[in-house]
């Protein structure tokens, strides 16, 4: 399966919604980001690493703690920010970042999307019956108040 995307963009000013889906493989998160640099360099410069950043973690997350055949991304860029969501079809315990000593490895993915957003957090999908989970990001362009 290769990557596919949906673009929906104002391509003078690089505002819309995209959405893009990856094999769950361990460039993932590489993927992602190639897919979500042009645009974001385009309408939103200041925050584009923050936001990149955070992707690639959630990304990342996705990938080594899910058994999703597919990572699902979409994203809103508007004006005031840009919100980013990372499905994956694990149900079960939701993440919380975590407080990783000093010399670890792994383990800072949260806290760095915490630290690097706006708002953040993680929704389950499918009710009752689980079937999967959302996290989502926000960051605001410097200057905004509001989502």
């Amino acid at each position: 399966m290769t990557p596919s995307s949906a673009l929906t963009l104002e391509s003078a000013r690089g505002i819309g919604q995209l959405q893009f889906q990856i094999p769950n493989t361990p460039v993932a998160s590489r993927h992602a980001r190639e897919w979500l640099t042009g645009p974001l360099r385009a309408s939103h410069p200041v925050i584009a690493d923050d936001v990149l950043l955070c992707l690639s973690e959630a990304v990342a997350n996705a990938h080594r703690h899910t058994t999703s055949s597919v990572i699902r991304v979409d994203s809103l860029i508007i004006e005031a920010s840009v919100l980013v969501r990372v499905h994956d079809d694990r149900p079960g315990v939701l993440p919380v970042p975590a407080d990783p000593r000093a010399d670890a490895e792994h383990g800072r993915g949260l806290t760095l999307i915490d630290a690097c957003s706006d708002a953040w957090g993680v929704i389950p999908l499918g009710g009752p019956r689980a079937t999967g989970k959302t996290v989502w990001f926000v960051v605001l362009t410097r200057g905004s108040e509001a989502v």
